[in-house]
């Protein structure tokens, strides 16, 4: 009887070709993922075409806050807009280590407790020594 050796189905499985893989943004920029709540339907076509603005001078993240901000843009849009532009306004809490914390934390507890200043040495008839 052998033992060890190759075992059919063994092994980490091939990945899948880029081809075969579902995409996961499609062609409007919306997401495909199922567990993803918005921006699952089209957005609706805009009745009348405006004139393009002039955007050359917006950074993405100010392009990501004006769509966000836009009433006239459709929700879903808006939403993705947020949640992309969100960590680049509001940091995580987190940012700063224990470490860190622990020496904020030190540094109020010590000022509580620091030692009070030396009295001041006079001399009779209110001269200084």
């Amino acid at each position: 009887m052998p033992r060890g050796g190759a075992r059919p189905g063994a092994g980490r499985k091939p990945k899948k070709p880029a081809a075969d893989r579902p995409a996961k943004v499609d062609k409007d920029g919306l997401k495909k993922d199922s567990a993803w709540p918005f921006g699952q339907e089209k957005p609706a076509e805009p009745v009348a075409p405006t004139p393009a603005a002039d955007l050359s001078a917006l950074t993405p993240l100010d392009y990501l806050l004006e769509v966000m901000r836009d009433g006239s843009e459709d929700k879903a849009r808006r939403m993705q807009a947020a949640s992309l532009a969100a960590p680049y306004v509001h940091a995580k809490k987190g940012e700063s280590g224990k470490k860190d914390e622990r020496n904020e934390a030190a540094k109020k507890v010590a000022s509580r407790f620091a030692p009070s200043a030396p009295p001041k040495l006079v001399a009779a008839g209110g001269r200084k020594v």
